[in-house]
């Protein structure tokens, strides 16, 4: 009789959309927190920032199910060339996002104007827009409201920097935030507001900063034992205590580690995880992830754009793994690093001592970054 492979539904680097949603686990406190601050404070906006791969991205696709219904949560890519070439192209990206976005929740919107209308008076072809979609939806239900979820955020920034975009962008929003009781927004990325400049901070100073790091013990274990109705992988008692141990519940890692667990299984032709299986599939993880842990590596290091920083950053890491703690006070490379670090959860300091914030992490960088 041949062995019945077990089902690998893990996801690791992209996004979770609606579609597997039974991959997508907890957050449901994150979402009553977003509905607390849209509903009770004057500006309805929230920012929800976090480090790369936490999940914002998947968490914003699935909110139209763990929001209340009188929300429509709208997702707008900030990446899409179309939405920051110029701000006819923003708009235009906004209004065709709605329309998207309610005809899969069952509401039909105005159909979008002219490409020319965006060009020639991009605010105003929004607005526009805008008060007649809602008028509608006002109509049909009064209790309804859009949620616009922006993410990669900071990616307006960029294209302003380039020239592409201007703060009129930023004035726009703040008016919508201010003015238009039937909208609420989320905005998303990696960064504060702080963190991105003046500029951000001082347009958006009533925006709620919310962040969003791991999940619960309880969300992670849900992940690893039900990713999908059909997986039938089990694990050998303690094991699942020692994976969220060594992720610390972060949910790229649990779907890298589960994705090599079950190949490992496949290929011993067995269906329950034990303690050595999970040893030999760390290093499959490792290169299955290799994207995500370079990220931390190169990014999370130091600023990108002061090499000395990261290289600096680098180093601690490469010490701290043999026990050799950085000194606070060395230098200014020093201490940016370390901040670095710190914000970005790749170190935590306790009575004045700094360890690894994930022990796979520290194991990567003992087994993949020294061969930098």
């Amino acid at each position: 009789m041949s062995h019945i492979k077990v089902l690998n539904p893990f996801q690791y680097g992209n996004p979770i959309q609606h579609l597997r949603s039974n991959l997508f686990k907890g957050r449901q406190a994150l979402a009553e927190n977003i509905v607390h601050i849209l509903l009770n404070h004057e500006q309805h906006a929230a920012f929800v920032n976090g480090p790369r791969r936490c999940g914002k991205t998947s968490f914003l696709y699935n909110l139209p199910r763990l929001l209340p219904s009188q929300w429509i949560p709208i997702f707008v890519d900030a990446q899409s060339s179309a939405a920051t070439t110029d701000e006819s192209g923003f708009c235009q990206s906004l209004v065709r996002a709605i329309i998207r976005d309610g005809r899969s929740q069952g509401i039909q919107f105005p159909a979008i104007p002219d490409r020319s209308e965006f060009l020639a008076a991009p605010y105003i072809t929004l607005e526009d827009w805008l008060s007649r979609a809602l008028d509608d939806l006002a109509a049909k239900d009064p209790e309804k409201r859009l949620l616009l979820t922006i993410d990669e955020f900071e990616k307006i920034g960029s294209a302003m920097d380039e020239g592409k975009l201007t703060v009129a962008l930023f004035d726009e929003l703040r008016s919508l935030i201010q003015h238009w009781d039937q909208l609420g927004f989320v905005f998303c990325g990696v960064q504060t507001l702080d963190e991105l400049g003046p500029n951000w901070s001082s347009y958006f100073i009533s925006v709620v900063p919310v962040e969003m790091l791991y999940l619960q013990p309880t969300e992670a274990r849900e992940l690893l034992t039900d990713p999908d109705p059909e997986f039938s992988l089990t694990y050998a008692p303690g094991l699942i205590d020692e994976i969220l141990q060594l992720t610390q519940c972060h949910p790229n890692l649990l779907q890298l580690i589960g994705a090599a667990l079950v190949t490992e299984a496949n290929e011993r032709h067995t269906t329950t995880a034990t303690a050595d299986m999970l040893q030999t599939a760390i290093p499959r993880a490792f290169t299955l992830g290799t994207a995500c842990f370079t990220n931390v590596w190169t990014e999370f290091t130091g600023d990108p754009r002061n090499s000395d920083e990261v290289k600096t950053g680098q180093t601690i890491l490469k010490a701290l793994r043999v026990g050799i703690q950085p000194d606070a006070n060395a230098d200014d490379l020093t201490k940016q690093a370390l901040r670095r670090m710190e914000r970005y959860h790749v170190l935590n300091v306790v009575d004045g001592q700094y360890t690894f914030d994930i022990p796979l992490i520290q194991r990567w960088v003992s087994e993949r970054a020294i061969l930098e």
